[in-house]
């Protein structure tokens, strides 16, 4: 969805995840006004209209007329991350959430047979 402030003419991006079923306040990037919308089904069904206090949900992206982006802390929300723990980096994982044996940690040169791992073929680790 976009949401385009009558203020400053930035256009505030707003996710379809969060902004699906969404009754509350957003904020502009570019000039900071609240705006009250209510989404159903990721459609807008009232708003925008000038509200007051703080923001309930950030915009994912914003840019202003001249398509410079606009990001950063209370501006615009972080992306969100599959785990809170994942910053960049793989996680080593021998087995899965129901315990089936799986290749999720680096594998040596002593560790391969073919090619499936080891472990694998064995059915132990």
């Amino acid at each position: 969805m976009l949401l385009t402030c009558s203020k400053c003419n930035t256009k505030n991006f707003l996710d379809p995840y969060p902004f699906w079923n969404f009754k509350g306040t957003t904020k502009c990037a570019g000039c900071g006004a609240i705006w009250q919308i209510e989404t159903v089904g990721g459609a807008c069904v009232s708003g925008p209209k000038e509200g007051t206090g703080t923001a309930d949900l950030l915009p994912g992206f914003a840019e202003k007329q001249d398509y410079s982006p606009i990001s950063g802390p209370g501006l615009t929300r972080s992306a969100p991350r599959a785990r809170k723990d994942a910053v960049c980096k793989p996680i080593a994982m021998e087995r899965n959430v129901r315990g089936k044996i799986i290749s999720g940690h680096p594998l040596k040169k002593e560790d391969l047979v073919g090619s499936k791992p080891k472990f694998i073929v064995a059915g132990t680790r």
